[in-house]
C-alpha cells in the first residue's frame, strides 16, 4: 500500500509498505478521510517519525480475525487512543488518561495511508447519514472542542470569546453557538477570521491590527449597532483602493496589547466582561488577554498547548474567583452526542477548505504550512 511518512524539515515521502493483516482483534480499515492536524506540524517541521502519521481517520472495515463486535463493511471513525481497557479512566470513557496509552499516528502506524490496522475498541461505528469526512472530523477537530465547551457549562446568551480561529477554535465556535452562546473570536490570520465570520462568530477580532484610527467612532458605530436588529457586531472598513463603500460588513481590528483587547471585548459585552474564554492557541500572552476580559467567577478553559501560565492566586482565584480548567478530548460517552449536534445542522464540514487525494500529500502539507486553509482532507 502508499504511505506518507514524515522526514523532518518539512518533508515528506510517499512510499509503498506492506499492507496489515490483522490479529486477534484488530481490524484493517480502508482509509476514506484523513484530517491534517495542527498536532501534525511539529513532526513535519522538525525531527520526522518513523511511523505514519494521521489520527484523525475514518474508512471502512475491509479485514477481521477474530473480532468481537466490528465486521467487514463496518463505517467506522478511528479514536486514536489505544489502551489498557481495563483501568478505571478506561472503564469511565476518558481514555487519554490511560497509564498504558497510545495513540495511532504517532506511537503507531496512522492513516496517512490507504489502509490502517487498529484494535477494534478503536473503531467507532457512524451511521449512514454521517459521510467520512464527518467521521474523521469527530474524533478530533470537533471532540476536542465539544468536550472543552460541554464543561464549560454554557447557557444560552452567554458571552464567550474563541481565542484562535484553526479547526479547534473553529469546533468550539461552532459548538458554542449550538448551546445558545454569542461568540467572538481572535485571530491574527484573515483567511481564518473569514471562516469564522461565514460560521456565524457574532465579533472576529484581528489582536494585530486597528481597525479604524477614532476610538469615538468605534465607540459610536457600537452604539448604533446595539440593537436586536443587528445579531452580530461588525465595523464597516471601506479598502483603501475602494472609491465607495462595497456594502460588505467587515473587521474590527484591534491592537495587539492586551488593554486593546480587553477594551474591545468589554464594549462588546457592555462593561460586563466574558462569561467563559476558550484559548485555543496555547499561548501565555493569549491566556492573559483572556482572563483580563473575564467578568467576575467567569471562566478561563485551555485547549491550546502551552507549557507556562503565570498567574495571581489572590486576584484571579481569590478576588475574582475565577474557573480555570484544561481539556483534552472527548469522553466516548460523547460520541453520540457530537452526532447529534451534526444532525441537528452543526456544520461541520464547513471547517474543511481543501481536499486532496493521498497521492497529492505533498501538495497538501505545503498548503497546511501556509496557514491559508482550514481543514485539509487526504481521501481515499
Amino acid at each position: 500500500m502508499l504511505a506518507v511518512h514524515f522526514l523532518g524539515q518539512s518533508k515528506i515521502s510517499f512510499d509503498e509498505v506492506p499492507t496489515p493483516e490483522p490479529r486477534r482483534r484488530e481490524v484493517v480499515v480502508r482509509v476514506k478521510s484523513a484530517a491534517i492536524c495542527g498536532t501534525d506540524r511539529e513532526n513535519l517541521e522538525g525531527p520526522g517519525q518513523a511511523t505514519i502519521p494521521g489520527h484523525e481517520n475514518a474508512g471502512e472495515v475491509v479485514a477481521v480475525d477474530k473480532p468481537t463486535r466490528v465486521r467487514v463493511g463496518d463505517r467506522v471513525a478511528i479514536n486514536c487512543h489505544v489502551t489498557c481497557g481495563g483501568c478505571e479512566h478506561c472503564l469511565r470513557g476518558d481514555l487519554y488518561f490511560c497509564e498504558e496509552l497510545e495513540c495511532i499516528g504517532f506511537e503507531r502506524d496512522g492513516g496517512f495511508a490507504e489502509f490502517v490496522l487498529v484494535p477494534e475498541a478503536c473503531c467507532m461505528p457512524i451511521p449512514d447519514d454521517i459521510s467520512f469526512e464527518t467521521g474523521s472530523l469527530l474524533v478530533d477537530m470537533l471532540g476536542t472542542p465539544f468536550r472543552a465547551v460541554k464543561r464549560a457549562r454554557l447557557l444560552p446568551g452567554d458571552q464567550v470569546a474563541v481565542w484562535g480561529a484553526g479547526p479547534i477554535g473553529l469546533g468550539a465556535l461552532m459548538v458554542a453557538k449550538q448551546f445558545g452562546a454569542r461568540v467572538a473570536i481572535l485571530d491574527l490570520n484573515e483567511y481564518r477570521l473569514d471562516m469564522a465570520e461565514s460560521l456565524g462568530a457574532d465579533l472576529v477580532l484581528n489582536p494585530a491590527r486597528l481597525g479604524l484610527s477614532s476610538r469615538r467612532r468605534i465607540e459610536d458605530f457600537v452604539e448604533k449597532c446595539w440593537s436586536r436588529a443587528f445579531r452580530r457586531l461588525y465595523v464597516v472598513v471601506v479598502p483603501a483602493k475602494a472609491s465607495t463603500p462595497s456594502g460588505r460588513l467587515r473587521k474590527f481590528n484591534k491592537a495587539i496589547e492586551t488593554d486593546d483587547v480587553q477594551e474591545a471585548l468589554l464594549d462588546w459585552t457592555r462593561g460586563r466582561g466574558l462569561d467563559v474564554a476558550f484559548d485555543c492557541v496555547g499561548s501565555e500572552v493569549v491566556a492573559h488577554q483572556a482572563l483580563a476580559a473575564l467578568k467576575k467567577r467567569g471562566t478561563f478553559v485551555v485547549v491550546g498547548v502551552s507549557h507556562m501560565l503565570t498567574l495571581d492566586p489572590w486576584e484571579d482565584l481569590i478576588c475574582r474567583e475565577l474557573t480555570i480548567f484544561g481539556t483534552r478530548n472527548f469522553n466516548t460517552a460523547e460520541f453520540g452526542e457530537m452526532i447529534a449536534l451534526v444532525r441537528r445542522g452543526l456544520p461541520v464540514e464547513q471547517v474543511v477548505t481543501h481536499r486532496f487525494p493521498l497521492a497529492e500529500a505533498e501538495v497538501a502539507f505545503e498548503l497546511f504550512r501556509s496557514g491559508q486553509c482550514g481543514k485539509i482532507l487526504l481521501t481515499g
